[in-house]
């Protein structure tokens, strides 16, 4: 299922990129102009975040925890930190003052109890819950239509997201401060709190975590909709051209429509991170 799941980042990856270039040039020509050392990502044992960026084809550093307080802070814009987020003490330091001064922070899992926790405290923590390994339906909230959310939900269909194994349910503690993009109505059922993507501004940055991964392992298909193979929910759904489906048609052969829709929502919530990280800096 991971061979599967890689194969649906790359057919996402370069539907975005074909799009992005049509639908919103200026965009597409503010990724190009990102040079590697203002996105830097942290090498997780559990979550691959990377991964997504090379199919965006968004130049980053990829960097171990070790590695984190030597980086060159001034220049960094985005800090991606895959979970499970165990960073040395020096590089924990470092990033409350770097969001502050206007740095984009994401997180991803159990990065909320070893990093959100001691970073910013009061904001968010783990409820003291665990996941099963399962994929369960999310919807946005009353505050999704963020602009961080943008091209992430499609009509009439509820996003699916994967969660690991022992995935950390998000507890909030500043409602006035914490907006919650994402919910699950299932995850609260199981688990007692209900957050799937959650965000909060410190200073002039902002801070993004979301349960469980953003590189997903593997795809489910819960009705009929999902299962409908790959090319037909690019045709009829996307509207694709001739040309697009062509380039993208011996990687998505096999693929269902779950996979490849799981895969370009997630791509999309990353690039609107690092868009809109770079159209603040642009504005200070």
């Amino acid at each position: 299922k991971e061979d599967r799941m890689r194969r649906a980042y790359g057919v996402s990856g370069k539907l975005f990129r074909s799009r992005l270039a049509q639908e919103r040039p200026e965009d597409a020509d503010e990724l190009s102009r990102i040079e590697p050392a203002e996105v830097v990502v942290v090498h997780g044992q559990y979550d691959h975040m990377h991964r997504v960026l090379e199919t965006s084809q968004v130049p980053f550093l990829h960097l171990r925890p070790s590695q984190l307080a030597g980086a060159d802070w001034d220049r960094m814009q985005v800090l991606l930190i895959n979970c499970p987020g165990h960073l040395p003490a020096d590089a924990l330091e470092r990033i409350a003052p770097w969001v502050r001064q206007g740095g984009y922070l994401m997180t991803t899992d159990w990065a909320l109890k070893h990093v959100i926790q001691p970073v910013f405290p009061g904001t968010i923590q783990h409820n003291g819950q665990q996941s099963a390994d399962c994929v369960v339906r999310v919807q946005a909230s009353a505050e999704g239509d963020d602009p961080l959310l943008e091209g992430f939900l499609e009509d009439g269909r509820d996003p699916l997201w994967w969660l690991e194994t022992a995935s950390y349910p998000i507890e909030v503690l500043d409602s006035e401060r914490v907006r919650v993009l994402m919910r699950s109505g299932e995850v609260g059922q199981r688990l007692g709190s209900d957050p799937i993507v959650v965000t909060f501004d410190e200073g002039e940055g902002t801070v993004l975590h979301m349960m469980s991964h953003l590189y997903l392992q593997r795809g489910d298909v819960r009705d009929q909709r999902d299962a409908q193979p790959a090319m037909d929910y690019m045709a009829q759904e996307l509207r694709l051209r001739a040309d697009e489906l062509r380039g993208v048609a011996g990687e998505a052969q096999d693929l269902n429509a779950a996979e490849v829709s799981s895969a370009m929502r997630k791509q999309r919530i990353l690039s609107n991170q690092i868009l809109s990280s770079r159209r603040k800096q642009r504005g200070r």
